[in-house]
């Protein structure tokens, strides 16, 4: 049986990779009775949008199925891997026989000796540590995300791992700009499998550690939807206050800016909205000044 983690990889090549393409999770391999994680046809319209991506958008420039592992995968797993690979592809070329070949992507969180070994792969030319392609007629590649530098471009991928892997991807991803390209790709399916753990109890050790690892993402989380509330209050008081009295002078529109108490500034709001320019002008005076007693 698969594990719990390898559901949170499939929801982050979802969210990276629907803006670029047609994306399929658990993608039924015609003529097979087994499911692919995840099966990816690029949209050529869309190929900037791969660019942020980063390794994962390297990923995406061709048709491929990506089979996730948060653990490693043993050789029986990575012959059921090839097994719906070569279904997908014949599916592929089917529909359109001009199509370039589609690759199989393994992930895996360990080093899997035995694939490695099985498949006879080589490090590949051009790619960051780690990635290894097998024989060219297999088109397949093997992905140890242990042992892919720890480096922004390699990030998403890596938050498609477990244990050790994981955590430390949490951990850079924590600490990246609230608009970065992966934090908006990323914290939806980190907050939804979290959701899931907590909603129906961490079953594991790793689980347990995994609430605790994104227990900092929450706080932020929540800290950047609260300001991102304040900033609109404040927004939203600026404009009322100078659609009915005029531009608003400057040490007022900075007093309103600066305020960081929620409820303050949802009076100011409708003070803003119904008080006299003399009330709301003494109102946002009061306020500045009491943040520089």
């Amino acid at each position: 049986m698969r594990n719990r983690f390898d559901r949170l990889a499939k929801d982050v090549a979802q969210e990276g990779l629907g803006p670029t393409g047609k994306v399929v999770t658990n993608a039924e391999v015609a003529g097979e009775t087994q499911h692919a994680d995840v099966w990816y046809e690029p949209d050529p319209a869309r190929a900037s949008g791969r660019d942020r991506l980063g390794l994962l958008g390297r990923i995406a420039a061709t048709a491929c199925t990506i089979e996730a592992y948060s653990d490693t995968p043993s050789a029986d797993e990575a012959r059921a891997c090839l097994q719906k690979h070569l279904g997908a592809w014949r599916s592929l070329a089917g529909r359109e026989r001009a199509a370039e070949a589609p690759f199989l992507w393994i992930m895996s969180t360990g080093r899997p000796a035995a694939v490695l070994d099985g498949l006879r792969v080589t490090p590949m030319a051009g790619w960051p540590a780690g990635v290894y392609e097998g024989p060219g007629l297999l088109r397949t590649v093997v992905v140890v995300l242990g042992e892919l530098p720890r480096e922004r471009s390699t990030l998403l991928i890596r938050l498609m791992g477990g244990g050790r892997v994981l955590r430390e991807a949490i951990e850079e991803l924590r600490q990246l700009p609230d608009d970065a390209p992966e934090r908006a790709i990323a914290v939806g399916p980190l907050l939804r499998f979290r959701s899931a753990i907590t909603g129906h109890g961490p079953a594991t050790p790793e689980e347990e550690e995994f609430v605790m690892t994104t227990q900092e993402l929450v706080e932020q989380f929540i800290e950047q939807g609260r300001t991102q509330v304040m900033q609109a209050m404040a927004q939203s008081t600026i404009a009322l206050y100078e659609a009915r009295f005029g531009a608003m002078p400057l040490a007022l529109r900075s007093a309103v800016e600066a305020m960081r108490d929620l409820a303050t500034l949802q009076k100011w709001n409708l003070l803003a909205g119904t008080g006299k320019r003399e009330e709301v002008d003494d109102a946002f005076s009061a306020g500045a000044a009491g943040r520089s007693s």
